[in-house]
C-alpha cells in the first residue's frame, strides 16, 4: 500500500488521563487518523462503524477503560461485547475482522496509544487498502446537484 491506511479511531473522552497522551491524540493525529470522540465506548451505535467503513476506513480502532475503570461502570463491557458480534458482520459481508481493534487503557498507562496505532498501521498497511465496502460517493464542489 503506498499511501498511509485511513484508520477511524474511536475513543472514550475518559480512558486518556495522561496529559500529554491526550494532548497528542487532540492536536498530533497522523492525517490518515480519524478521531471519534466518544463519552464511553458504551455509546457507540455499530452503525457508527459501519459509516466509518463505508466511507473508506482502512481500519477501526475503539480505545476505551479497562472493564474496572469505566466511568460508566459497565459501557465498555456492553461494547466490548455487542462490536465483537458486529465484527462477525463485517466479516461475513467482506471486511475482514483484523481490520477492527478493540484496545483497553489503563488510567496509569503513558505513550501506548501511539504505540498500538502505529502496530494497527502496519497490520493495515500488510492487508492493503480496504475497497470492497466503501459505498459513499464523493460529493462533486458545490454539491450534489453541481
Amino acid at each position: 500500500m503506498s499511501l498511509k491506511p485511513k484508520i477511524a479511531l474511536f475513543q472514550c473522552q475518559w480512558c486518556l488521563y495522561s496529559p500529554t497522551d491526550q494532548e497528542w491524540v487532540d492536536s498530533q493525529l497522523p492525517e490518515n487518523i480519524h478521531l471519534i470522540k466518544t463519552p464511553c465506548t458504551g455509546r457507540i451505535n455499530p452503525l457508527y462503524v459501519l459509516n466509518a467503513v463505508q466511507g473508506g476506513a482502512d481500519g477501526v480502532m475503539i480505545s476505551g477503560c479497562l472493564p474496572e475503570q469505566c466511568h460508566f461502570k459497565t459501557g465498555n463491557m456492553a461494547a466490548r461485547r455487542q462490536l465483537e458480534e458486529f465484527n462477525d458482520f463485517l466479516d461475513y459481508i467482506g471486511y475482514e475482522k483484523s481490520r477492527m481493534r478493540f484496545v483497553w487503557l489503563d488510567l496509569q498507562d503513558r505513550g501506548i496509544i501511539q504505540k498500538r496505532l502505529a502496530q494497527f498501521e502496519k497490520d493495515l498497511e500488510a492487508l492493503g487498502q480496504a475497497s470492497n465496502l466503501v459505498t459513499r460517493v464523493k460529493v462533486a464542489e458545490g454539491g450534489q446537484n453541481a
